[in-house]
């Protein structure tokens, strides 16, 4: 089938580009979605870059040879190839509806997080706010309150507050925090913590928001379904930020006493090596993918050199922002006021 779309550019940032070549009208109106904040109307050439080719198709298997099958929750079903390069990766994938959003999150993030490393920017699994253009980046493992924390923030924390970063940020090149601003994921319990979200919804994303929360808890988290929203309808009063200078690093956890803490860590190694081991297993998808596809055959001791480079970004970005521990309570939530005495430090 000849592609009759215009493929969709990406710069962010200056750091990678992307090209995004598709038959579907679904993917591209996806990635149109995911990439509004970075979209160009040319290729950039000149930094590293990521293509992706998408075809969907509408059988479960691959139809083109030499592409390896993959299954993600029964539903989700692709072929795909990788050709893994320090200065571009080739993503060619053919896929069914169901695919578009996890090739998304399995392969194109991290194929641009790769790229970014190997040419001096970490790009880490967190949340970020913004306050007087200063950043606050808080990552921890899976269910311990990034979003929820963030949007307190955003929504009690006045027009002041901006949206940095949902789910990724980018750090360096300098002491510099990068918005990776694509849609915002919104699960169903975030509506106890912030009740005002839902006056923001379709009678349409409500109901989806219902049935994925309810999927999710029937699932026991195996299946986590989010509902994909702009920035500016999530948080029509906070204008994001795209810059900013990192105040401090909070790493998340859960504790049983009644009442938010925070507290400097006292080992920075340990920290450090906590976000990297964060950040890696948020890419085990990407991992695996990429070792079933046989992509690196050729290219031994990929993976080691990665961590070492992220590591060493990391330890770099630290020497001038603090890390904290923002022990959060089990059965309550931080309120702006707490929090915002980081930024006066």
């Amino acid at each position: 089938m000849t592609n009759c779309l215009p493929p969709l550019y990406v710069n962010v940032h200056n750091i990678i580009g992307v090209e995004i070549d598709s038959d579907s009208p679904s993917a591209q109106n996806f990635f149109a979605a995911e990439y509004q904040h970075h979209l160009v109307d040319t290729k950039t050439v000149g930094i590293p870059s990521v293509t992706i080719r998408f075809r969907q198709r509408y059988t479960f298997l691959p139809n083109s040879s030499g592409l390896t099958a993959h299954t993600h929750k029964l539903l989700a079903r692709w072929g795909y190839r990788i050709q893994l390069a320090k200065d571009h990766i080739e993503l060619d994938v053919n896929g069914n509806q169901m695919s578009i959003a996890m090739v998304h999150h399995m392969l194109l993030h991290h194929s641009i997080r790769y790229l970014a490393a190997h040419h001096g920017v970490l790009m880490l699994h967190a949340g970020a706010i913004a306050h007087n253009n200063r950043s606050l980046i808080f990552s921890g493992k899976g269910g311990t309150g990034k979003t929820t924390t963030t949007s307190l923030l955003l929504a009690q924390g006045g027009q002041a507050w901006s949206l940095h970063a949902d789910d990724y940020v980018f750090l360096g090149p300098g002491s510099r925090s990068l918005a990776y601003l694509t849609r915002c994921h919104l699960y169903r319990d975030l509506l106890k913590w912030v009740p005002e979200i839902k006056e923001r919804l379709t009678p349409s994303e409500r109901r989806k928001l219902e049935i994925y929360g309810s999927l999710r808890s029937w699932s026991k988290e195996g299946i986590r379904l989010a509902v994909r929203l702009p920035v500016e309808r999530l948080w029509p009063n906070n204008t994001p930020q795209f810059s900013a200078v990192p105040a401090a690093f909070l790493l998340l956890d859960r504790s049983e006493a009644s009442q938010l803490t925070i507290s400097p860590v006292p080992e920075i190694e340990t920290a450090l090596s906590t976000l990297i081991s964060m950040n890696f297993s948020e890419a085990r998808h990407f991992l695996q993918l990429v070792q079933k596809s046989h992509a690196v055959a050729v290219f031994p001791g990929w993976l080691s050199e990665w961590k070492q480079i992220e590591t060493q970004l990391l330890s770099d970005q630290q020497t001038n922002t603090a890390i904290y521990r923002l022990s959060l309570p089990v059965e309550s939530q931080p309120t702006p006021q707490n929090t915002t005495e980081l930024l006066d430090k």
